[in-house]
């Protein structure tokens, strides 16, 4: 099976851009997303210049769970911030999507932001994925096929759709594999993805073990070191990488997944 293991919030600040590199130099990861204009986004950007070999997406975000603002200027994205040009909360942000409450064309305008900032400094786009998956959901599935056309990008994150624990009260527990074929009919994608769970230490062999007999799988992790979730992440993805390659698995990056 190819095996992409990918570490979100590149450059979200110092901690996930030191961690991240780390990863990527024990080989724990084989690929990253980036945020656009974040503490350390410049430094995740000047990292995947020096290393063209890896591979780089970018992690689209239209919720604020820190410090997160628009790279549109906020009055074409009325709907999707607050007051000071913020984002809104990214629950609110979810929330709405599923009363059907938020602007497609504003979505569309914001990923179309993020991903030419990106661009514009240079940044060989693999994939993109979302924060907090949102890219899922119907508005943002839907502004994601009328924008990624437009930069010639093909490859999307899935939804979840392998689970090592019971998620009884998460809804992609039950309709992840509804919302996966979904992206799979208009992008390219992994057959399988897995979000790592920090409160499931043994998610690593416990995911081994369960694979079905299928191509492809994305991992998704969120090292860091200041925040003992992140570091049991860490800890994790390094652990399922190395027994993973012992299992005869290959880990790629997205540019390599094959067609």
């Amino acid at each position: 099976m190819q095996i992409i293991v990918n570490a979100d919030d590149f450059g979200m600040d110092q901690d996930t851009l030191d961690a991240t590199i780390d990863c990527f130099q024990t080989r724990a990861i084989t690929s990253a997303t980036l945020m656009a204009k974040m503490p350390a986004t410049e430094a995740a950007i000047a990292f995947a210049a020096e290393n063209p070999s890896l591979s780089f997406g970018v992690h689209l975000f239209l919720g604020r769970v820190t410090v997160e603002a628009p790279v549109s200027p906020p009055e074409k994205v009325p709907s999707l911030v607050q007051a000071d040009g913020r984002f809104r909360p990214a629950s609110d942000i979810r929330n709405d999507a599923v009363r059907g409450r938020l602007s497609e064309s504003e979505i569309a305008t914001e990923m179309a932001a993020q991903i030419d900032y990106f661009l514009q400094r240079g940044l060989a786009i693999s994939h993109v994925d979302s924060h907090w998956h949102l890219h899922k959901m119907r508005p943002f599935f839907n502004a994601l096929k009328t924008v990624l056309p437009q930069f010639g990008i093909t490859r999307v994150r899935g939804a979840q759709n392998i689970f090592t624990t019971a998620q009884w009260k998460s809804p992609t527990y039950w309709l992840g594999g509804y919302w996966h074929k979904r992206i799979s009919r208009s992008f390219k994608t992994t057959d399988l993805l897995f979000m790592s769970h920090a409160s499931d230490l043994q998610w690593p062999d416990k995911l081994l073990r369960k694979l079905p007999n299928k191509t492809s799988l994305e991992v998704c992790v969120h090292p860091g070191r200041n925040d003992a979730w992140r570091r049991r992440e860490w800890d994790a993805a390094t652990s399922f990488s190395k027994a993973a390659e012992r299992a005869g698995h290959k880990l790629v990056g997205w540019q390599d997944l094959a067609d």
